[in-house]
């Protein structure tokens, strides 16, 4: 196969995107090039760095609306509950974004080839090509991902390309990953070409950790569909140790954001989305590592260090989620979920949580510091009507100084009942707002990844540095260490959170020795409607598409929770995959008041609500509408490679089955 990739074919179109004179000034940034002859190389890689970062158009349709909630990382509907939107994708894969940063990418390398054949390169030339041949394996993977089978891997030849199979593109992109890893020469100084590398700024040390952790990430998406190939792959990447993978910090593979409205805007920032926490995060986390909930350390007046570090005015409403489930609203929150806290809000904040989860969310109705938007915008309290009238107000919970969600989905008649809790964003813990400033930097690849990786792998029996255990807990103090959290004596707490045999709401502990499976047990609530105490039995659900539903508790299990938690906020595709791969972690039902429509959603009914099946879950996008007009015969050899129909339901080759 040719090892130039083609300018990708313009799905939306019908006919291949080659890029103008015009596209050239718009990608080139070096004012003095003002023809594709004289472009450099390294000014088209380092535009398809930045323009992939998303800008606040595509950002908040693809990044939020669909990869957030594909993985969960919010609380919403839309996609999912399988339904993608057609503009979003024309739009994602159109000549503005997806197949202009994969041009980009691959102009980098085309010029890079012709100004060194042409005599008029600089030596730091030749590493340019390898690091935009690394970013190319990513935009592709991205890309792929998502949609499944395109025509990516043949060179250009005047018609339409025929489309590639995911397994083609990706075995290709992994072998570009070695042979580009191997051709970096850190000798060469790229100083010169620093401030064109908004990743690493010209560091080719870094490009090579990168490269070789960004094929084991690729190596092990393919542990399903083709085990031998995805070991021996897996570890050749890491067979070089920790020196040559990304395991520092200093190793992240992050861009720089910036305020604004341009390709560095936040890919978080619209003020209108206030992306507040989903009942997959709250469960995984409330419990989790037994760590009182996290506030920065409280002084008395002669300045000593309190022993609780909760701020003295919101003690009172501290409980324990161990012990209480909240309040019983069964009439006005849906029932029709697999979700094992269902029909409840937590009134309170819970005493121990997840410290990143904590740190990540504000509390409603308290100025903690992390709220996004001012005072005005605190919640309080919410109405819920009456369902035999609903005009009237039923009664009202108390949403401030609170930590509770609920699934989002079909909620019918209860959707207009709750409406004021539930259209009020406020009332829910909400992603901070050092996520939201465009001051952070979005991160593509974290150490954690590759320690969680490397732990997963050994679970296995791969060969790899360090054993499975050791590599699960230096994720999770990568990943402390990243979210600051927490404030003070990290190692103190780490120590107890690894430690914990306590369980989370979905039955998993910290501890990666501990295996022992949670049981049923009987907790307390309060009846929202006549404030009569109860006790029910409180059941751990069932995550059945993994092992059949049989442990909740496993070293995988461990493993890919912790990973997930450790990808928020910015890396929701990565998540996405690894349920989709793996059916890790448990992902509720969202509610199914009422039917979904299995062509457009996915096949959830009131009668298969509290079942966990697979197809419950989105798996890809949908091709853009104007494929199928445009350009027919690759819709129909697209989705002959895909072997099933266009739908968000239909599997990926790579995906668990």
């Amino acid at each position: 196969m040719n090892s130039i990739y083609k300018m990708i074919a313009g799905t939306v179109s019908s006919v291949v995107l080659l890029a103008s004179c015009s596209d050239f000034e718009d990608i080139n940034k070096d004012p003095s090039a003002v023809t594709p002859e004289k472009a450099k190389a390294e000014y088209f890689l380092n535009n398809s760095i930045i323009e992939a970062q998303q800008n606040p158009e595509i950002a908040e349709r693809i990044f939020v609306l669909t990869w957030k909630r594909a993985s969960r990382f919010e609380r919403g509907s839309g996609f999912t509950l399988g339904a993608d939107n057609n503009d979003y994708m024309k739009l994602y894969l159109g000549s503005s974004y997806g197949v202009k940063w994969l041009n980009s990418a691959n102009l980098a390398i085309t010029q890079g080839k012709t100004h060194i054949e042409q005599g008029i390169a600089g030596e730091y030339t030749k590493n340019i090509i390898q690091m935009a041949r690394i970013w190319r394996a990513y935009v592709a993977s991205e890309l792929t991902d998502g949609f499944g089978p395109l025509p990516i891997l043949d060179s250009f030849n005047g018609t339409t390309p025929p489309y590639d199979s995911e397994e083609a593109i990706y075995k290709y992109i992994i072998a570009e990953l070695s042979d580009a890893v191997a051709n970096l020469d850190p000798s060469i100084d790229m100083s010169t070409v620093s401030n064109l590398d908004a990743f690493y700024a010209g560091n080719t040390q870094k490009w090579v950790k990168y490269g070789n952790s960004l094929r084991a990430r690729l190596a092990m998406r393919l542990s399903n569909i083709d085990p031998a190939y995805a070991k021996t792959q897996f570890e050749a990447a890491v067979s070089g140790g920790p020196s040559t993978l990304i395991t520092e910090a200093g190793d992240i593979a992050w861009v720089q954001e910036k305020d604004g409205w341009d390709a560095l805007a936040g890919v978080m920032s619209r003020p209108w989305n206030s992306q507040p926490l989903s009942t997959t995060i709250n469960n995984l986390a409330i419990g989790l590592g037994g760590q009182e909930f996290s506030f920065p350390q409280q002084y008395d007046e002669d300045g000593k260090p309190l022993d609780s570090n909760i701020p003295e005015f919101l003690q009172e409403y501290v409980k324990d989620p161990e012990t209480y489930l909240g309040l019983r609203l069964d009439k006005h929150f849906p029932l029709t979920t697999n979700d094992p806290t269902a029909g409840y809000f937590f009134d309170g904040i819970p005493a121990t949580i997840d410290p990143r989860v904590a740190n990540m969310f504000n509390i409603p109705g308290y100025n903690d510091g992390k709220i996004y938007l001012d005072n005005l915008k605190l919640a309080s309290e919410a109405e819920l009507m009456d369902p035999a009238d609903n005009s009237k107000v039923m009664l009202k919970i108390r949403t401030q100084y609170s930590w509770s969600t609920c699934v989002a989905g079909v909620w019918d008649e209860k959707g207009g009942l709750s409406a004021n809790y539930t259209n009020n964003a406020y009332n829910f813990p909400c992603i901070s707002k050092v996520y939201r400033l465009s001051t952070n930097k979005r991160v593509f690849f974290g150490p954690w990844e590759t320690y969680f990786l490397m732990a997963e792998a050994a679970v296995y029996g791969w060969k790899v540095p360090g054993s499975a255990k050791d590599n699960y807990e230096k994720g999770i103090r990568a990943s402390f260490n990243y979210s600051n959290t927490p404030e003070n004596n990290i190692n103190r707490l780490l120590d107890a959170y690894l430690k914990s045999t306590e369980y989370n709401r979905v039955g998993t502990s910290v501890n990666f020795d501990h295996t022992v499976e949670a049981t049923p047990y009987s907790i307390s609530y309060v009846d929202g409607y006549t404030q009569q105490e109860g006790t029910m039995q409180y059941v751990y659900p069932k995550n059945s598409i993994y092992k059949g539903g049989s442990v909740n508790n496993d070293q995988l299990t461990k493993i890919i929770t912790q990973k997930y938690l450790a990808q928020m906020p910015y890396l929701p595709l990565e998540a996405w995959s690894d349920h989709r791969r793996l059916g890790l972690p448990f992902m509720e039902n969202q509610a199914v008041e009422k039917d979904y429509n299995p062509m457009t959603q996915v096949p959830l009914t009131t009668a298969t609500s509290k079942d966990c099946r697979l197809e419950f879950y989105p798996k890809r996008y949908r091709y853009p509408a104007d494929l199928q007009i445009n350009n027919k015969p690759g819709y129909e050899q697209a989705l002959q490679l895909l072997g099933g129909q266009d739908l968000t339901t239909t599997p990926l080759w790579w995906n668990l089955k």
